[in-house]
């Protein structure tokens, strides 16, 4: 899969130097990366995703023209956000499966249909800590099967998942073959079921 196929345009990098210690710099997922995960892991059609950090909404496109699911970019730098509706409109696949909300990850609203929550490592384990708390509040309110992806984690957020939460971890997928060069090149998995 790629852009041109999606009728998008996500190649971007962010090399203005605004990412911070709490907010990391915006990289899309590269498609070949996303199949490797989504090749071992199937969403369900009822399920809703929400990506943290969603930049210009690559991942939603893909999940929409991959699996028909609905999905949620969370985006905070609003130049990226405008772009990720830009990007909707030229979008060959059904619009209304998507939608983009322009607000700091730790404020976004946690829908009681949300199900499976994507973290490129968007931010610091401060923030992450945050945004896991308002996802396990939404959980207590609304018990469900709840699913994390993160890809390229960080060991902090690993360990506030393993030792301060319920989470589990279900599976590790390599990313690519760097993961021999940089062991944080691989997506975790970790479920959290209330049915």
């Amino acid at each position: 899969m790629n852009d041109a196929l999606l009728g998008i345009h996500t190649e971007e990098i962010q090399r203005d130097g605004k990412d911070t210690y709490h907010f990391h710099r915006y990289e899309p997922t590269p498609y070949a990366v996303i199949d490797t995960l989504f090749d071992v892991y199937t969403p369900q059609k009822e399920d809703v995703l929400v990506d943290f950090g969603c930049g210009l909404g690559r991942l939603n496109f893909y999940l929409e023209h991959r699996f028909g699911i609905q999905s949620v970019g969370v985006e905070m730098v609003e130049a990226y956000y405008l772009r990720a509706l830009e990007n909707q409109k030229t979008y060959n696949g059904k619009k209304e499966n998507i939608s983009f909300v322009h607000t700091a990850a730790q404020d976004y609203e946690i829908s009681s249909f949300d199900t499976i929550f994507y973290f490129f490592n968007p931010f610091s384990v401060n923030i992450f800590r945050r945004v896991v708390n308002h996802i396990l509040a939404s959980f207590e309110s609304h018990p469900r099967k709840i699913t994390l992806l993160l890809y390229y984690p960080e060991d902090e957020c690993i360990f506030y998942l393993e030792h301060h939460t319920d989470f589990r971890l279900v599976d590790e997928i390599a990313a690519s073959d760097t993961i021999t060069k940089d062991r944080r090149e691989r997506f975790c998995v970790y479920s959290l079921t209330g049915l």
